[in-house]
């Protein structure tokens, strides 16, 4: 499955002899995968488009575009339906059938993933496309506003709703203007709420949390937790970690390790493995596992940090911050208990501060924005790097036991091990337990 980005397009052209509101042909791509791929009249016709008329398409893109924008994919899946009715083209219906295809948004990249109808499935048509990649966020709100336009266009004869239609395309470029209203329904998007659907109190309350830790890490945190208690849970994170977090200081590493360059075209990991080399470049330690004294001193943080703590807190996402601006000196919350998940953890807050720099708050989370997947990868590529791990196994076919025993030799748990062997393409994906996500 690809994971680049491409060029987004949706096509639409009228049948010879159309009314307004009859089908259209309408196709819908990103680069050379193509989402209307599809098979009609019990399978006897091939077509890359379906027939349908364009506007309950446009009005769906339009009541939902703040969320296709910026609420992310969650971490749990794709399976609860209040996310899907926002998110799944599926849900557009009008009479008509759509593909099962997801958009979401994460920051300057839009993903889409397409879900192939199963053979034999009893409908007019049947999808074909299985598939998931990454748009440019502004090429996606560029091709939407023009695909709008045209359905709303009284002269191109889409629509006999092209009244009501322009009226949303207007009211939405609106919202978009002006900086207050779209950092408002912005920050609703993120946490799962229509437009004006989430409690003001609690959007006024992550706003100035914003103001002052920055609006992406602040987005970061409401992704880890997207609900109404979010203000609630990182206020409280963030007292925990004043009082009771780790002192880490990365400043020795920040100086030395260059920006990292991350490349629109490049999942996260490419840029988190070139980061984790510098890393242990920088630290004089190109080889070899890192054990907890090498670490700790790598980190800037005592032993004791990276050993197992019975009694740590139940935070919902761990959490690095720095209260004096962006700086190394880091103080750092942990979720894990154990001594394998505290260095992994810890190893991504490192990756955290690589990924952003400037800013003194980064929550470290399960959720499946680029960043989370930026800090995992780092961690993963830092404490067990692959081209080591492979020489270690010695087998492109290793069994649960060598995975136990590379993950004893690299001070990691099992799950980093097997991830790192999905993602290269060693082991199958479907060996990956479910718990588990790719980077």
């Amino acid at each position: 499955m690809s994971k680049t980005f491409t060029p987004f397009d949706i096509q639409i052209a009228a049948l010879k002899g159309a009314s307004p509101n009859d089908p259209c042909r309408i196709r819908i791509a990103a680069g050379e995968t193509v989402f209307t791929n599809l098979i009609r009249e019990q399978g006897q016709l091939h077509d890359d488009a379906l027939l349908a008329a364009p506007a309950p398409l446009a009005f769906w893109l339009c009541d939902n575009w703040w969320r296709l924008r910026w609420e992310t994919i969650p971490a749990n899946g794709l399976s609860t339906t209040p996310w899907r009715i926002a998110h799944d083209m599926a849900a557009v219906g009008g009479g008509y059938s759509w593909p099962r295809l997801c958009l979401w948004g994460d920051l300057d990249r839009i993903g889409l993933l397409s879900q192939a109808d199963p053979v034999g499935v009893v409908g007019p048509v049947r999808y074909l496309t299985d598939a998931i990649v990454y748009i440019d966020a502004a090429h996606f709100e560029r091709e939407v506003d023009d695909f709008l336009n045209r359905v709303a266009d009284e002269q191109q004869g889409f629509t006999l709703d092209g009244q009501a239609l322009r009226a949303l395309i207007d009211a939405l470029r609106q919202e978009r203007s002006d900086p207050q209203t779209a950092r408002w329904r912005r920050l609703e998007a993120r946490l799962g709420f229509d437009p004006d659907q989430a409690p003001d109190a609690l959007i006024q309350t992550l706003n100035t949390l914003a103001n002052h830790h920055g609006l992406e890490s602040v987005e970061e945190a409401i992704a880890a937790v997207p609900s109404a208690q979010a203000s609630h849970i990182l206020e409280r994170e963030l007292q925990t970690t004043r009082e009771k977090g780790h002192r880490c200081d990365f400043s020795h590493l920040l100086s030395r390790i260059p920006e990292i360059e991350r490349k629109p075209t490049e999942p996260p990991w490419v840029a988190a493995e070139q980061a984790a080399q510098q890393t242990r470049a920088v630290a004089g330690m190109e080889r070899g596992p890192m054990r907890n004294k090498r670490l700790a001193d790598l980190l800037g943080t005592a032993v004791k940090s990276v050993r197992a703590e019975a009694g740590t807190d139940r935070l919902h996402y761990g959490l690095r911050i720095s209260d004096q601006g962006p700086t190394g000196r880091q103080t750092i919350a942990l979720r894990a208990r154990w001594a394998t998940a505290r260095r992994f953890e810890l190893c991504r807050a490192l990756g955290d501060t690589l990924w952003a720099r400037d800013t003194s708050l980064g929550p470290i989370a399960d959720s499946s924005t680029a960043r989370q997947k930026f800090q995992r990868a780092f961690a993963q590529s830092l404490l067990c790097p692959f081209s080591e791990l492979l020489e270690y196994l010695k087998t492109d076919c290793p069994d649960s036991d060598d995975i136990a025993a590379a993950a004893r030799h690299f001070h990691v748990g099992e799950a980093v091990v097997q991830t790192l062997l999905v993602n290269k393409g060693i082991i199958a994906r479907s060996q990956l337990p479910d718990r588990l996500e790719a980077a």
